[in-house]
């Protein structure tokens, strides 16, 4: 699981911005490559539902394509484990 989360923000991190906000396109990408990285470890339902999630927590932390790109790609294992805390806790 550990290596499913740093996969696929690492990932949604190397996609292009292109100014505020967060475009269709971005979240779509953003999806589609947590939910290929998570199925390693979750059935299709449960990466789905873990990559709304992470979605929805990426764009409330970071507010923009350009701010979510930029510190996703620095942050440390441990930022990224706090960042997804709130969906951890749903599950339990």
């Amino acid at each position: 699981m550990k290596k499913t989360i740093i996969i696929f923000l690492f990932s949604a991190s190397l996609i292009s911005c292109n100014g505020g906000g967060f475009s269709q396109k971005w979240k779509n990408d953003f999806k589609n490559e947590c939910v290929k990285n998570a199925e390693v470890n979750l059935s299709t339902r449960d990466a789905i539902e873990y990559c709304n999630c992470a979605l929805g927590l990426v764009i409330g932390e970071f507010g923009s394509e350009s701010a979510a790109n930029k510190k996703m790609l620095n942050m440390s294992y441990n930022d990224m484990r706090e960042l997804m805390e709130p969906f951890a806790l749903k599950k339990m």
